[in-house]
Parts: C-alpha cells; structure tokens; sequence
C-alpha cells in the first residue's frame, strides 16, 4: 500500500514537471513569435531616435575630431622633444627642453627628486636670499617642472603606443636649423616641405590620403599651416585652437595660464601629419559610435513592443507559479523549487534583467533580420534553416529564463506560506549561514560550561577567560561607548551566572530524590534529564542502582535455585533410599523365596548404584560450580574421542531407535582438553539424547571448523514437549520432564556445560518447538593444513 502510494506521489510530480515544461514551452515560442512583429514596428522607431539624436551625433562626431587634433597637438610636442635629443645626442629632460629659466640636464643622472627634497636644497643656496613670496613661487616652480616632465611622460607613451597605431598615423619632423629628421613612414611627406621642385609628389599624396596637415614653426615659436585637409572644413584654425593652459587645467594647477605661458612652444622645425582613409581616422572611437547606435536600436525595439514583451511574458509567469501549486494533484512546488535560496532566486533575476537590457532587444534585431550564427553566410546551411536554427534557439534561451523565473516564483511563494522569519531561515544563505552560527556559538557554550566534576576542566576555564578578557578588549577599545557596553555584557553575564546557579540548584534536587529513592529499595528509577555539571554523578548512581538490581535478581535466582536444588534433591536421593529400604524391609522376610530375593538384591544393586551415581554427579557439579576440579589438558584429536564415545554408547542409542548420524572431517581436528572430562561432556549429551529424543526419529553430530574454532552442533527431536527455554534446561536437576519420571539426576546437561566451561569453551542450548540443539565452542589448535605441513 505504502509502495502504490509513493508510486503515485512520483507520478504526480513527474506529470507536474511535465505540465510546467509544456507551458512554458507554449510560451516560449508565443514570445519567438512576435519577434517579427516587433522588429517590424521597430523601423519607424529607429528613424525617430536617429532624427531626435542627430545633433548628439554631429557633437558626437565633433568631439572625435577635436580629440585627435587634440592628440596631434601633443605628438608636436614629443616630436620636438625627440629631435633635440637627437641634435644634441643626450637624454634631455623635458622640462630642460621646454620651461623657460632652466637649464638642459643630462638624464645619464637622476634629474630630480621629490618636490620637498629639490625644495629643500634650493632653499638652502640658490634661493636663500628670496623673500617669503618669492620662495612660495619658486617651490610652486619647481613641483610644477617636476609634473611637467611626468606629463610630457605620458604624452609620449600615448603619442607612440596608442595615437600611431589607433589613427594609423604617419608622421615626419624636421630641425629646420640642423636638418634632423624623425619619421615613422617611407612616403615622401617632405615634398610639402618643397612644393616648387616636387608638385607632383604633392598631388600624389593628396590623391593617397584623406588627412594631411603640415605645421611649420619659426624660430619664435609662431606657427604657419600651409596644409591642412580632412577634417573641420580644412580650416587650420582647428588645430590652433588648441592650447596649454587646458593642459594645465586638468592637471589642476592654481593660474593655469600663468604656468601654460612658462612652457616653450616648439620652435625652428616643421611637422607633417598624415592619414591614408577615413575609416582609420575614425576608428579610435567607433566603438564609442557603435556603442551609442546600439543604444539607439535598443530604444527603438524597447518602445516598439520589446519591453512590453518583457514585462508581459514575467507577469504571466508570475501567474503561473502563484496559480499552478493550487491544482494539488500536479503537486507543483512541493519539491526543491520550493526550498531555492531566495538569494540565488535574485541572481536569476537579475541575469535575466541584464538578458533583456545586454543580449535580448539586440537578439531579435539580430534573429529577425541577420544571420545570428553565420551558418547561411559561411554557406553551412540555407536561408531557411539558418533561420529555423535561429528560432530553435531563441526558443530555448526563452525557456531557460522562463523556467528560471518560474522556479525563482514558486521559492518566492513560500514567503507567503512560511512568514518571513522561517523563510530566511529556511530560503535563504543568510540565514541557514545565521543559524548555523548560532548552533556552534551554543555548542561553543554548551561545551565551555558543560564541567565534568570527576575531571580536571582547566581548559574549559581558560577558554571562558578567554573569551571574558577578549570581549572586555574590545569593549576597551571603545571607551564611552564601551563602558556603557560592559555596563550592558555585566548585566547579561549576572542573568547567565543566576540562570546556570538556579540550573545546578535544581539538577542537584533531582540527583539528590534519585539517590534517596535508591536507599529506600525503588531500583526501577530513570533519569533522562541532562543535569550538566551533575552528567557524571548520575551515570555513576545510574550504573549503582544497575548493580543493585542486577544483584537483588541474582539473589533472588539463587534462593529460588538453593529451593529448587534442595527439593530435587531431596526428591531424587529420597527415591532410590526409599526403594532400598522397602527391599531391605522385605529380605527380613524367612518365607520368602530364593527367586524373590534374587530379584529384591538385583533391585537393590540397581537403586543403590543410581543412588551412587546420584551423589557422584552431585559431587562432581559440586566441584565445578566451586572450581576445585583440576583439569589436565593436552592435545588431542577430537574425531576420534567422538568416535569412541559413540561406539561405547551404540547398544544405548540402537535400544533408543534413534537414527544417529554423525558428520565430521575425515581428518584429524586438534584441540587442546582434558581427555577424561571432554569425554564426559559427549557422554553426557548422548545420554541425554537417548533419554529424551523421540524413537523412530534422526539425530545429527556435526563437527565443522570456523575461524581458528571447532563448532560441535547436536540436534534431535525431543519425545516430550520442550516447555523450557536453552537456559532454563541446563539448570541443576532440570530434566526433559517436568514430572521427573524419568531416570536420570537433571545434572548431565548442567556438568557438560561446566565441564566445557573450564575448557576455555562455549556452550550453548536453544529450542524450537520440539528440536532440541546444542552448541559447543573450543579453540582450534591445528586445522588440517598445519597438522599435513607438521607431518612433512
């Protein structure tokens, strides 16, 4: 019934599963499908963003070219940087090139230190005779050459490793008074520089490139552009329009023009620009370009139905996970969906947000008129299947998210269900995180104030002032705050000490009513209630009143046995003295026959040899039970005393009609016993089976090694019913008969476990129904294998 129930409870999820796929498979392709639609509308949306943003485009547009003017501006200046150190042959400082009052410095040296240390060194000679005005103007200089050379560092870097590559510009500089020349192109710009003798260089340059410049300057530093083409109209001015004094204004230096006007323009030199196409001009910054067109189309699909498509497509899902877990049957929401994190569930949420703002609006421009994988272009497969790969997989995407809202919804939920504590706890990182803090502060405490008094607990104790001295540190560190706090932490430790005293107070009352009940004989109390410090005291009083009852048991047992022995006792000696006496009675008799007192002395050689038995096997269980019998053991194969004592005791068992069958290996088996008293427990148990098993029914001996042991099992079916259990029916004077009619004194069974006993064995009786088995157990001390090896 439980099977068939489960059965059903497994198919119901699996069809609540398969239901919810279904659904948002449905849904998924319904969204596909209106992409069309969309992209359609999107159109005329498109031209309105491209109209409204036109003049952000152009400023766009504008802000490129002034970016890269400003970037040949600055590449004028590292040009004539380099072809002074080239003239000169040295490694010149920047500052030594181009601020004014300062002299050319040979860099093999270190050029300047920090601002304080050069501060510190002009102040102590060159400009020690300066006023207090004077001085502040001369630190401000020398910081200000130290962060003009660091930033004629970075043009530098700037001009060679992104400006050339990122414009594909081409370059050529002259020293027009030592005719030093620094170029990175093997075209000919110079013939700018020449126009007369090479006019058609010229017009061939013009017909290659789509940007060119020519920037001449005089040995005053004013500035002369013959050339100029390309951009901002071919009006030179563009470029002139550029300055220092912005330089210095993002470098955020006080008077910006002042510190412009200590810079040296470039002088005595010309510079020629150069770009081949207006791609390459451009292409700095298409990114940007393309970043703000793609914007654009994004807008222009989010109001042509996207977002709405978006937000209809979460708000039926919404639906959905609140309305489907309703049809019970479907079970929905019964399973780990309703135990996500709600942490994970705002991952999934917020990943899917960035689909639709990154990846979504573009998607359907992309799936609607592109070839999203390439697979139609790269002629992998035809328009049509390219296009239904595409679909398939906008379907699949769609699916993925849906289900990801859908689950996030049915987690969600049980915040209704649950309430908002046991949902953070529950549904929530934070909270299991919380809760597991909170189980090992309070194992941490547990631990810490559980003191086991029958030990030493040092550790315990310095763990406790340990942990009081960091807190106290703590609070310390915060002085008024932290009195105040340690005003508070002395409250809570004064209500935690009163609440463990009046603990300890009532645990000791139930130790002490539990040790009082133990005095007055009540030995069946139990104490379950954890007593903390007091743990141990009641394990001890526990395993007391165990002990006190276990040997009030045992006491009583032996008065019950001391009965039981003296009544079956008396029962079994007084039989036979009492047979012995009437045929004694009945000799006296003069007229009695010679046949008659033939028979009377056979009866009484009969019952005076079982009264002698009696008492032998009395003395011998005597012996065994006080453990004064001496035993001589030595080693001996097993097999062949089984064998003896079943061919002495064959006439008894035949005269049974009991079908006895032996099974033993055909080897030897060697155990280490005292001859005389193993062959008494064997004896003892064929009697017994010969007294007690039912005629005309089979017996079996099995011997069998097991694990270094020798196993000795006997079984047969009894003649009476067995209304004793394996322990009773070992007991002294216990016979297979209540009623004691049988012969035989009850104490076979109990010497052949003593006897084994002694022998380092084991013996054992059960019972089932009416088969009757016995067990016995000695140590092995040759197996088969050894005993061979021995031999050879």
């Amino acid at each position: 019934m439980l099977d068939i129930k489960l059965k059903n409870s497994s198919d119901r999820k699996g069809a609540g599963l398969y239901v919810s796929v279904v659904l948002l498979s449905i849904l998924a392709a319904f969204i596909v499908l209106l992409y069309k639609p969309i992209a359609e509308n999107a159109k005329v949306f498109i031209e309105k963003e491209k109209e409204e943003k036109q003049e952000q485009l152009n400023e766009f547009s504008e802000s490129e070219k002034k970016e890269f003017l400003n970037k040949l501006f600055q590449g004028t200046y590292v040009l004539k940087w380099d072809l002074d150190r080239q003239k000169n042959n040295k490694k010149l400082d920047a500052s030594g090139v181009f601020l004014e009052n300062s002299d050319t410095v040979n860099s093999d040296t270190e050029l300047y230190g920090t601002p304080q240390e050069d501060a510190n060194i002009n102040a102590s000679e060159d400009f020690k005779d300066y006023t207090e005005e004077e001085y502040e103007d001369s630190m401000n200089m020398e910081s200000f050459k130290q962060d003009f050379a660091n930033l004629m560092d970075d043009w530098s870097y700037e001009f060679y490793y992104n400006t050339l590559s990122a414009y594909a510009l081409e370059y050529y500089g002259v020293d027009n008074q030592s005719g030093q020349i620094i170029s990175n192109t093997g075209t000919k710009l110079n013939a700018f520089l020449d126009s007369e003798n090479m006019a058609e260089e010229i017009k061939k340059i013009q017909e290659d490139y789509y940007f060119y410049a020519v920037i001449n300057f005089d040995k005053d530093g004013n500035v002369t552009i013959p050339y100029f083409h390309g951009i901002m109209g071919d009006n030179p001015n563009a470029y002139l329009a550029q300055n220092l004094t912005q330089q210095m204004v993002e470098r955020n230096w006080g008077n910006p023009a002042w510190y412009a006007s200590r810079v040296k323009k470039p002088s005595d030199m010309s510079v020629i620009y150069a770009v081949r196409s207006e791609e390459a001009l451009s292409n700095a910054n298409t990114w940007q370009y393309s970043y703000l067109m793609e914007q654009l189309n994004n807008n222009a699909y989010g109001k042509a139905g996207g977002a709405y498509l978006f937000a209809a497509a979460m708000i039926i899902i919404v639906l959905l996970g609140f309305l489907l877990p309703l049809i019970k049957p479907l079970r929905i929401g019964k399973g780990i969906e309703a135990s996500i994190p709600i942490e994970i569930c705002l991952i999934g949420f917020s990943i899917t947000v960035a689909f639709y703002s990154e990846i979504f609006l573009p998607l359907i421009n992309e799936t609607v008129w592109g070839d999203l994988f390439e697979l139609n272009a790269n002629n992998i497969l035809g328009t049509n299947a390219a296009r239904g790969v595409s679909y398939v997989f906008n379907i699949l995407i769609w699916l993925v998210i849906l289900f990801v809202w859908f689950t996030g919804v049915l987690s969600i939920r049980e915040l209704f269900i649950k309430g908002p504590v046991r949902y953070v706890k529950e549904n929530s990182f934070i909270g299991r995180f919380l809760n597991w803090i909170i189980r090992e502060v309070r194992k941490l405490i547990r631990y810490a104030t559980s003191f086991d008094m029958s030990k030493k607990d040092n550790k315990k104790l310095l763990l406790l002032l340990g942990c009081n001295m960091l807190l106290l540190i703590v609070f310390c560190m915060f002085w008024y705050v932290g009195i105040f706090a340690v005003i508070i932490y002395t409250g809570v430790l004064l209500y935690q000490i009163k609440k463990r005293k009046d603990k300890i107070a009532s645990d000791y009352q139930v130790i002490l009513a539990a040790a009082s009940s133990i005095s007055e004989g009540e030995l069946d109390i139990s104490i379950e209630k954890d007593l903390g410090v007091f743990n141990s005291l009641r394990d001890e009083l526990m395993e007391v009143q165990t002990g006190f009852r276990r040997a009030v048991l045992e006491e009583t047992k032996s008065q019950k046995m001391k009965t039981e022995l003296i009544t079956n006792v008396s029962h079994d000696l007084k039989t036979p003295l009492t047979a012995i006496i009437t045929y004694i009675d009945l000799l006296k008799d003069k007229n009695i026959s010679e046949e008659q007192k033939e028979s009377y002395v056979e009866t009484l050689d009969r019952k005076a040899l079982r009264l002698k038995l009696l008492i032998e096997d009395l003395f011998e269980m005597s012996k065994a039970a006080s453990n004064t019998i001496t035993i001589h053991p030595i080693e001996m194969d097993l097999t062949a005393l089984i064998k003896q004592v079943h061919f002495e005791m064959s006439d008894r068992i035949t005269a049974a009609e009991i079908d006895f069958r032996v099974r033993m290996p055909e080897d030897k088996v060697i155990v280490k016993l005292d001859s005389d008293k193993a062959y008494r427990i064997f004896e003892n148990l064929l009697n017994n089976m010969c007294k007690y098993a039912q005629r005309g029914s089979r017996a079996y001996l099995d011997l069998e090694i097991h694990d270094k042991q020798t196993v000795i099992t006997l079984r047969n079916i009894s003649r009476e019913e067995l209304n004793f259990t394996g322990d009773e029916i070992v007991e002294r004077f216990v016979r297979g008969d209540k009623a004691r009619n049988s012969e035989g004194s009850g104490l076979g069974l109990a010497i052949a476990k003593s006897f084994t006993g002694l022998q380092n064995g084991t013996f054992t009786v059960t019972t089932d129904g009416d088969l009757f088995k016995v067990v016995i157990v000695f140590p092995l001390v040759k197996n088969i294998s050894e005993a061979i090896t021995e031999v050879e």
